[in-house]
């Protein structure tokens, strides 16, 4: 532990406090919510997602080890999301049941939220979201 800590102190991340910690993880799960609807860039945030809503039992998921950065925008953050069970199946593919993700945080200026900041779609469709995960194995 005092290991991570040392590292992400030497790369310029911490732990937010609160109650941007909070504010910050509720833009995570709004992203997850709105990727899943729509399908904006986040494949495997999406597959994690729905794995955890598949049945009644649904698995409890977890935002973990969330450490961040400030920069002109706003935060730039990297977290783990884990989902309690395994991995499971979404979709007809394997859903991972640990992600190391990164995203840019950004305030949305009508309401002054805190939101996972969206680029603009390639040619036509949605907002693309920031929101990159990719899978790691449990160690």
């Amino acid at each position: 532990m005092l290991f991570t800590l040392t590292v992400l102190a030497a790369a310029g991340l911490s732990p937010p406090n609160e109650p941007l910690a909070g504010q910050l993880r509720a833009a995570i799960w709004s992203d997850l919510q709105l990727n899943t609807l729509i399908g904006n860039g986040n494949l495997l945030g999406s597959l994690w997602y729905n794995a955890g809503q598949v049945d009644a039992k649904a698995p409890d998921l977890h935002i973990l080890d969330m450490a961040c950065s400030n920069n002109r925008e706003g935060h730039r953050c990297s977290f783990t999301l884990l989902r309690d069970g395994g991995p499971r199946m979404a979709f007809n593919e394997v859903a991972p049941d640990r992600l190391a993700c990164k995203a840019q945080f950004v305030r949305r200026e009508q309401s002054g939220e805190w939101i996972v900041k969206h680029r603009p779609p390639r040619g036509s469709g949605h907002t693309r979201t920031d929101m990159k995960c990719k899978a790691v194995s449990a160690s």
